[in-house]
């Protein structure tokens, strides 16, 4: 089914559409793990805790083949989570549910500090406010946006999510696996940064199976019209 959305210079409306969208199962569902280990993270089984009051939707845009930027987030409703990618073709994609949450899991097993230097689309969706819910770092990289202008209007979501990390509240999205099992879906939490350069990488592109938690292409145009 083809998806209409208005462009997100009224972001609020977008949210609204996205939320409809996925009460109704118009969202493309996530897709699922072979070997069972994004349902938990065992350090943290039988967490069982309540989820943050508010979700967030992110806009990454690919400036340069392989050089990714947050270009836009707003605060969205609670456990809903979602990546929209505009690819350097003028593609776009959104990541979400469990396509997303085990991109971010294969992320954080692979590179268990947070690579300050890097610009592929996962090193940036981790220091984005997505990555900030799951606990994977707690001082943002300025360096990951596309001005500082972007984070700083997102100061008060963040508050807002330290205040309930602190009370005990855990970082879940609409179509994750693992409910209830981990305070982070499952994803490590990066103690430290690497700020070595990045190695040299091939244009990134979306994972196999796009159709498995990626939106249509060309249908969600994003924050910026």
């Amino acid at each position: 089914m083809k998806k209409h959305f208005h462009p997100l210079g009224d972001w609020r409306r977008n949210v609204l559409l996205l939320t409809a969208a996925s009460s109704f199962g118009l969202l493309l569902p996530a897709c699922s793990s072979d070997n069972g280990e994004s349902q938990t993270n065992g350090a943290e089984a039988g967490w069982g805790g309540e989820t943050y009051s508010q979700g967030v939707i992110t806009e990454m845009t690919e400036v340069k083949p392989g050089e990714w930027k947050i270009t836009a987030e707003q605060p969205a409703g609670k456990e809903e989570v979602a990546a929209i990618l505009r690819h350097f073709d003028g593609k776009v994609d959104t990541l979400q549910g469990q396509a997303l949450q085990n991109k971010m899991q294969e992320y954080s097993r692979a590179n268990p500090e947070n690579r300050m230097a890097g610009t592929g689309m996962m090193d940036i969706l981790m220091w984005s406010s997505i990555g900030y819910m799951a606990g994977r770092f707690l001082t943002p990289n300025t360096g990951a946006y596309r001005n500082s202008g972007i984070l700083q209007r997102n100061q008060g979501w963040r508050a807002n999510v330290a205040s309930e990390r602190q009370a005990g509240r855990g970082f879940f999205g609409r179509g994750f696996a693992g409910a209830g099992t981990s305070a982070n879906a499952g994803i490590s939490e990066s103690r430290s940064t690497v700020r070595t350069a990045p190695r040299p990488s091939t244009r990134s592109s979306a994972p196999a199976g796009r159709s498995s938690g990626f939106g249509n292409r060309g249908g969600f145009r994003g924050f910026g019209g």
